[in-house]
């Protein structure tokens, strides 16, 4: 779809909640166009005052205001031949978006201070985190301009609805933090970690998710994350995420990418499928830790050991799962 969208070289309006990832949607187009030799210029609009902006979108000439020393080129001539990217465009005010639509209309800006105008050829992307029809409606953004920007659209969904995803942009974050800390292999998510994290909402999106795991990287220290090196709240894994349908396509996505199945003969009689499969995975977790408990005389850091699994770990587990050290031993606790 991309590719598709890169070669119509028409206007693209991305939308998105906050931190859904929307620019890197606009730098993706702009790699696969035919553009992509030439500039690729972000402007974020919430982020310019007001009485700037027509400078800084179409330049200024030497002389046009005081502090004007010399001429300057607005983000449009920066971008000629390439893209201009307008992030948070719902923000722009509506004097500005009279003049923005002129210069895409007429393919020209007009430099504050200069008496002609000079023609661009700039290829439009702009995003927003705002319902811009309703923004129409209510008489915030001008409807001439929304259609302007409007001839392809994209939506980001936010994390919440790809759950599905959650494994895999993981690894992805991961691997580019460890790249940029220096540090290899990366660390992976344990499943009771993954599927921890497919519970929660996520307001902020992919954004929360890479700060959540930044801070779990420099927590952790080894090459294993699990969910008390996460520090999420409780209190956010609630809504959707945590519904049992959701519950259960979660766990059975973690299955398939962390445990991938071992191909096996075929038995005879096929078993049943669990109708709870949080529940069965628990199961089989704590008659794992108790065997290994009982093999090595309840000596937990042994026991952990043999799994594979440090001391700190394989206390939560035995916590969560409910699992009693020395059990016959009157209770006594070895480590």
């Amino acid at each position: 779809m991309v590719e598709k969208v890169a070669r119509s070289m028409a206007p693209v309006l991305v939308s998105g909640e906050s931190g859904t990832g929307k620019e890197l949607v606009a730098r993706a187009i702009h790699e696969v166009s035919t553009r992509a030799p030439q500039a690729f210029i972000p402007v974020n609009c919430s982020a310019i005052p007001e009485q700037l902006l027509e400078a800084e979108f179409f330049g200024y000439r030497k002389g046009a205001f005081t502090g004007a020393a010399d001429d300057r080129e607005g983000f449009f001539q920066a971008a000629s031949g390439g893209t201009l990217f307008l992030d948070e465009i719902g923000d722009l005010p509506l004097s500005m978006q009279s003049k923005l639509l002129r210069a895409i209309q007429e393919r020209s800006v007009r430099p504050v201070g200069a008496v002609a105008e000079l023609p661009v050829d700039v290829r439009i992307l702009s995003a927003t985190h705002k319902d811009l029809a309703a923004e129409v409606q209510a008489g915030q953004f001008r409807q001439d301009l929304y259609y302007r920007l409007n001839v392809i659209q994209i939506r980001v969904p936010p994390l919440r609805e790809r759950v599905e995803d959650l494994a895999v942009v993981s690894e992805r974050v991961l691997e580019r933090l460890s790249r940029e800390a220096g540090v290899w292999p990366a660390p992976q998510l344990t499943r009771e970690a993954l599927v921890h994290l497919s519970r929660y909402p996520f307001p902020g999106n992919v954004r929360e998710l890479e700060n959540l795991l930044h801070r779990a990287v420099a927590l952790s220290g080894g090459e294993l994350i699990d969910v008390y090196d996460l520090s999420l709240p409780d209190s956010g894994v609630s809504g959707a995420m945590s519904a049992d349908a959701a519950s259960e396509a979660s766990l059975a996505m973690v299955a398939e990418v962390l445990q991938p199945p071992v191909p096996t003969p075929a038995p005879p009689i096929e078993e049943p499928l669990p109708n709870d499969l949080e529940k069965y995975l628990d199961q089989v977790e704590r008659e794992i830790l108790v065997r290994a408990l009982e093999q090595h005389r309840y000596n937990r850091t042994a026991a952990g050991s043999s799994l594979g699994l440090s001391l700190r770990q394989i206390r939560y587990r035995m916590a969560r799962l409910g699992v009693n050290v020395g059990g016959d031993l009157a209770g006594a606790e070895r480590e």
